[in-house]
C-alpha cells in the first residue's frame, strides 16, 4: 500500500489551525475533533462509501471535504480508463482543478488531497476544496425569474446567455469534458440589476476527462445536459439557440448550428424524459 498527500502552501497554516495537521484523519468516517474549525456532514442519495463535509475555519473561510472509500469496481475501471492509472479520485479532482486554474478557467480551488493506493486500486482518498463563489446557476435563474430581475430581461438576458456560452467554450477548449454538466454544477454570481458582469465557476470536477476518441460524443453530452437543465428552469428555445450560436461562434442560420441544435435537442429530450420517470417513481 502507498500513501501520498499534498497541501497548498498558502493554506497549510489555516488548515493546521482548523485541526488538519495530518490529512490522514480525513480518510476516517468522522471529521477531526481538534482545532477551531466547525464541521458539518453533507448527505445526498447515492454516495455509497463516499462522505462529504463542510468545514468552516476560524477566519470564516469555508471548505468542502470529499472522502472516497469502498469505490465500486465499475468506478475504479472508469477512472483507470479515462483519468489516471496511478492515482485515485481525490488526486484526479485536484489535478483537474489545478489544470483549469492554469488555463485560467474559473473552477473550484483544490487546497489539499491525500490517498491510499494499492497498485492501480484506490483504497481511500480525500480532497479539500475551497468554497466556490456564487450559487448554483439553476437556483440563481429560478430566484431571479420569480423576482422579475432586470438581469433576465432584454439585452441583459442576452448578455448573460452569451457570457455563459463563452465560459463553457473556454472550458471545452482545455480538452476536458465534464460528463455531469448541469446548471447546478456551474456556480454563478449574477447582479440582479445587471450593473456588473456575471462570473461563473465550475464545480464537481470528479468526472472530468480528456477523451482521445469520440470527443464529439462527450461534447454533445455536456451540451445536452446544460440544455435540459436550462429548459427545466424556464430558458426558452430562443435562449438556448442564442447560447449555442455564441458557444460555436457562428452567425444565425449557419448549417453547423442547425446540426448541433438537432443533435442536442434529441439528447436533451431524453434526459428530461428520464428525469420525469424518476420523479414519478419517487412520488
Amino acid at each position: 500500500m502507498s500513501y501520498a498527500e499534498w497541501i497548498d502552501p498558502e493554506w497549510s497554516g489555516r488548515l493546521a489551525a482548523g485541526g488538519l495537521t495530518d490529512l490522514r484523519v480525513l480518510l476516517e468516517d468522522a471529521p477531526p475533533s481538534d482545532g477551531a474549525a466547525r464541521w458539518s456532514e453533507l448527505s445526498k442519495p447515492g454516495l455509497r462509501g463516499r462522505r462529504r463535509w463542510r468545514c468552516e475555519l476560524a477566519d470564516g473561510a469555508a471548505l468542502f471535504v470529499k472522502r472516497y472509500a469502498r469505490t465500486p469496481l465499475r468506478s475504479q475501471l472508469d477512472r483507470v480508463r479515462r483519468q489516471s492509472l496511478r492515482h485515485g479520485s481525490a488526486w484526479w479532482e485536484q489535478h483537474a482543478a489545478r489544470e483549469l486554474a492554469a488555463a485560467q478557467v474559473p473552477a473550484v480551488q483544490a487546497v489539499a488531497w491525500c490517498e491510499e493506493m494499492r497498485g492501480a486500486l484506490e483504497l481511500r482518498g480525500a480532497v479539500v476544496l475551497a468554497a466556490a463563489t456564487g450559487q448554483p446557476m439553476d437556483r440563481v435563474l429560478r430566484e431571479m425569474s420569480a423576482a422579475g430581475a432586470r438581469a433576465l430581461r432584454g439585452a441583459a438576458r442576452h448578455d448573460l446567455t452569451r457570457r455563459l456560452a463563452r465560459f463553457i467554450n473556454a472550458f471545452h477548449q482545455t480538452g476536458f469534458t465534464h460528463r455531469d454538466l448541469y446548471l447546478c454544477h456551474v456556480f454563478a454570481d449574477v447582479d440582479a440589476d445587471a450593473q456588473r458582469a456575471p462570473t461563473f465557476c465550475l464545480i464537481d470536477l470528479a468526472r472530468l476527462h480528456r477523451p482521445r476518441l469520440r470527443r464529439m460524443r462527450w461534447l454533445l453530452k455536456d451540451l445536452a445536459q446544460l440544455d435540459s437543465s436550462a429548459a427545466a428552469v424556464g430558458a426558452t428555445r430562443a435562449d438556448r439557440l442564442r447560447f449555442l450560436r455564441a458557444y460555436l461562434c457562428l452567425l444565425p442560420g449557419a448549417p453547423r448550428t442547425r446540426w448541433y441544435a438537432a443533435q442536442i435537442a434529441g439528447r436533451s429530450a431524453r434526459i428530461l424524459q428520464r428525469e420525469e420517470r424518476r420523479s414519478a417513481q419517487r412520488r
